[in-house]
C-alpha cells in the first residue's frame, strides 16, 4: 500500500496492494489496517480448479488486502478537522505545480532533457508504451508456499526491485523520469517510520514515499495474506509497491497529496485513493507483461492472480473495510489492463469514469 493501501497483489487482494505510498489515509495517524485473517475463523472451504487440479482452499474471513499501503506523504498544515476522520489522509511535499510541465536534469541516457509533466491526468509517464518490449530477469521465481526464510526475504525483494528498475529505468528516462531503486526493509513485530508505525498485521507491505522504502513484515508470507496463494505472489506484491514508487518518481504524488488534503469530502478522498491504488495495480500488470517469458507467466498464474484479488476488494468482509482500494472486479480489471497492453497510457485511472474505479 501507499503508506497507498494494502491489496492482494491482485493490493496488490486485500493483503497486498499493494503497499501504499507512505501516504496516510485522511484522519489516520497510521495507514495500517487491522488484520482480520487470524481474528476470524475460516469462513469456508471452496474447491477451485487450477491447472486442471482440484485444490481445496480455505477462505478466511476478511483476509488483508494483498497489496500494501501508502503512508508516505506528509500532510500540509498542522492538523485536519475532525470531519475527515476515518478517511485517507495525505500531505503534499514541496514540489512544482503539478499542472505545469517542468524541465528536468539531463536524463541518464545522456540525451536532451525531456519536459516532464508531473500531473495526475497528463503525466509524462503515459507516453511510455512497452507493448513490444521484453525484459529478461535472472531472478528466480519463488512461490510463497512454502515461505522464504525471514532472513532471505529482504535479499529476494532487492533482486525483484533490481529487475523492476531494469525493466523501466531506460524507457522512463527518455521522457525525463529519473527512476532509482527503492530500498527494501523487512521487520519483525513493528517498525516506526516517517510514514507511521507498521506492524505485522494490517497489510502485506507498505511503501513510504518519504524514505522511498518498501516495508515488508516478515510474517506476511506465513499464509495469512492472499498473495501467498499465487505462485507469483512475491513478484506481484513487490511490483504493486514499486508501482507507488513509479507514481512518486513521475511526480504524481505531489498533486495526489495536495488534492487529498484540500478536499472536504470523505467520499472524494476515497475516490482519489482508489484511483491511486488501481493505477499501481495496472503498473504491476505492465511489469508482469514485459517479463512474461522470463517469469513463465501462464494461464494458471492469471487464474491465481484473479483468485488473490477476489478476496481483497472493498466489498469483502470485514464490514469495517473502507472503500479506498477498489472492488475485486476493479482490481482485476486494472491488473489485466496492464498485462494485456504493457502501455502506461492505458493505466490513466485519473481520467477514467468513476464506475471503472469503484
Amino acid at each position: 500500500m501507499l503508506s497507498p493501501v494494502p491489496l492482494p497483489p491482485y493490493g496488490s487482494g486485500r493483503s497486498e496492494r499493494e503497499v501504499r505510498l507512505a501516504v496516510l489515509r485522511p484522519g489516520q495517524a497510521s495507514p495500517i489496517r487491522t488484520s482480520w485473517c487470524w481474528r476470524r475463523l475460516l469462513l469456508g472451504a471452496r474447491t477451485l480448479m487450477v491447472l486442471g487440479l482440484t485444490v481445496t482452499v480455505m477462505t478466511m474471513a476478511g483476509c488483508h488486502r494483498s497489496s500494501g499501503e501508502i503512508p508516505g506523504l506528509q500532510l500540509p498544515g498542522a492538523h485536519r478537522s475532525a470531519s475527515t476522520e476515518g478517511a485517507p489522509t495525505v500531505s503534499p511535499t514541496a514540489a512544482p505545480s503539478p499542472s505545469e510541465p517542468t524541465s528536468t536534469a539531463e536524463s541518464s541516457t545522456g540525451g536532451t532533457p525531456a519536459r516532464l509533466n508531473r500531473s495526475l491526468a497528463k503525466n509524462s509517464i503515459y507516453a511510455v508504451d512497452l507493448g513490444d518490449t521484453r525484459v529478461s530477469c535472472t531472478v528466480k521465481v519463488r512461490s510463497p508456499k512454502p515461505p522464504l526464510k525471514d532472513a532471505n526475504l529482504a535479499s529476494y525483494g532487492k533482486k525483484l526491485v533490481s529487475c523492476l528498475v531494469k525493466a523501466f529505468a531506460k524507457p522512463l528516462a527518455i521522457y525525463g523520469i529519473d527512476l532509482t531503486a527503492p530500498k527494501i526493509k523487512t521487520y519483525r513485530k513493528s517498525i516506526k517510520t516517517p510514514c507511521g508505525r507498521f506492524r505485522q498485521r494490517g497489510a502485506p507491505a507498505y511503501y513510504c514515499s518519504i524514505t522511498r522504502t518498501i516495508y515488508w513484515p516478515v510474517t506476511g508470507d506465513n499464509g495469512s495474506e492472499a498473495y501467498t496463494f499465487a505462485r507469483l505472489g512475491y513478484i506481484g506484491l513487490v511490483a504493486h509497491e514499486f508501482g507507488h514508487h513509479l507514481q512518486g518518481a513521475s511526480g504524481m504524488l505531489s498533486e495526489y497529496a495536495q488534492r487529498s488534503y484540500e478536499t472536504k469530502s470523505r467520499s472524494e478522498r476515497y475516490l482519489l485513493s482508489r484511483r491511486l491504488e488501481l493505477q499501481a495495480q495496472c503498473f504491476e500488470g505492465i511489469f508482469l507483461a514485459v517479463t512474461a517469458e522470463s517469469i513463465g507467466l501462464s494461464s494458471s498464474d492469471r487464474d491465481q492472480l484473479r483468485m488473490w484479488h477476489a478476496y481483497t476488494g472493498d466489498e469483502d468482509p470485514p464490514g469495517s473495510r473502507k472503500p479506498d482500494h477498489g472492488s475485486s472486479a476493479a482490481q482485476i480489471r486494472w491488473l489485466n489492463r496492464g498485462m494485456e497492453s504493457a502501455d502506461f497510457g492505458r493505466c490513466n485511472t485519473w481520467t477514467a469514469k468513476k464506475k471503472s474505479v469503484k
